[in-house]
This record gives C-alpha cells, sequence and structure tokens, in this order.
C-alpha cells in the first residue's frame, strides 16, 4: 500500500512542477516582452520643444513627464519670444517599455498625431528654419498654430488647414527653396486651433 501511494503521489508532483515552471515562465516572459509602459512624444507647435509621457498602458496613468529642448526651441527663445505657453501636439511616433523601462514596442503610425502639424516631420531644426525664411515670423507662428489640433472634417477651420499644410509640405519637399508659399497677411484670420492651450491629451 505505501509503494502504491508513493506511485500515486509522483505523478502529482511532477505535474505541480510543470505548473510551476510554466507560471514562472510566464511570469518571465510578462516582466521582459509585455509593454506595461507607453512612452508617447510631443511637439509644441510654436517652438518645436519635445514633451515626453510616461502612461500605464492599461489604464492611461502618468507616471512621469518631461521636457526636452531642441534647436529650434532654443533658436525661437532666443530670437523670437523669450517666452510663451506651449502648445503640444502627439507625434506619429511611440514606444512600449517593460517594466525594467527597456524599449520592446515601437509604432509608427500617422494616426497616432494630434493634429497636422506633426504630418510636417519637422524634426529638431526645420521649423527654425520656418521662421528664419519667412518673411514675418509673426505669421509663421500663427499659421503652425492652426495644424496644431485637427479641426472638424468638413469645417472651414478644416478646409483652411489642410490648404496650410499642402503648401508647407510642398515646400519643405521642395527644400523650403523660394518663395515663401503664403502672401503678406494670408490665413491671419480670427479662425484659430479648437483648443491651442489643451495640454497633452492622453493616448486615445
Amino acid at each position: 500500500m505505501v509503494t502504491a501511494d508513493k506511485t500515486a503521489l509522483q505523478p502529482r508532483r511532477f505535474n505541480r512542477w510543470i505548473r510551476t515552471v510554466i507560471l514562472i515562465a510566464l511570469g518571465l516572459l510578462f516582466l521582459f516582452y509585455f509593454p506595461v509602459i507607453r512612452e508617447t512624444y510631443f511637439r509644441c507647435a510654436i517652438c518645436g520643444m519635445t514633451h515626453i509621457e510616461q502612461r500605464v498602458t492599461a489604464f492611461g496613468c502618468l507616471i512621469s513627464s518631461w521636457e526636452r529642448p531642441t534647436e529650434s526651441s532654443d533658436w525661437y527663445q532666443a530670437n523670437v519670444e523669450p517666452e510663451h505657453k506651449h502648445v503640444w501636439v502627439r507625434g506619429t511616433y511611440a514606444e512600449g517599455k517593460n517594466v525594467f523601462g527597456q524599449t520592446v514596442l515601437m509604432q509608427q503610425l500617422t494616426s497616432l498625431a494630434s493634429g497636422p502639424f506633426s504630418w510636417l516631420y519637422l524634426g529638431n531644426y526645420k521649423q527654425m528654419e520656418i521662421y528664419k525664411l519667412s518673411p514675418d515670423p509673426a505669421q509663421a507662428r500663427v499659421l503652425l498654430l492652426k495644424l496644431a489640433h485637427f479641426e472638424p472634417e468638413g469645417s472651414p477651420e478644416r478646409k483652411v488647414q489642410d490648404e496650410i499644410y499642402s503648401r508647407f509640405w510642398e515646400w519643405r519637399i521642395n527644400g523650403m527653396q523660394d518663395p515663401w508659399p503664403f502672401e503678406e497677411g494670408e490665413f491671419l484670420s480670427p479662425v484659430q486651433p479648437t483648443d491651442p492651450d489643451n495640454p497633452p491629451s492622453s493616448p486615445d
């Protein structure tokens, strides 16, 4: 009887051992490969400074955020406007990080953008070039602000956005050569982005 009981216990112990190994393996996979943190990148539509947010992937809770100056933002502050309220626009790139802060997922999607400004892909210095090459930095500022947030589809404001974006894009891909793609005072109407002072939006 004792021998029979020991023989019956062995498969159960082996099964428990297998389950434990599987659970440990799944736990390690979760720790090392599951993107529990989502890192999202924003740029100021006015100066080009970078803003970074880290949030809990499943719940969207903000963990931390910080700003990072760029060549454009430093130049803008020194040459155009010493101080201004940043207007953050979410970019087209995001990363997923594991619990150790290691990148395990990279996304490049145009749908991540919170405004057509991000589709210009100005990087760290081309926004500075826009101000340098424009005849009036104040006009350039207003034009970039109009691209900060998507206006409702089919609205007059959206048509203005599309025209501004199209001209900027054509000018950009042609090397930002003369002439400046806007007439003096063009698009400097009271039409403004839906909410220019909106802080960085949480991920959709």
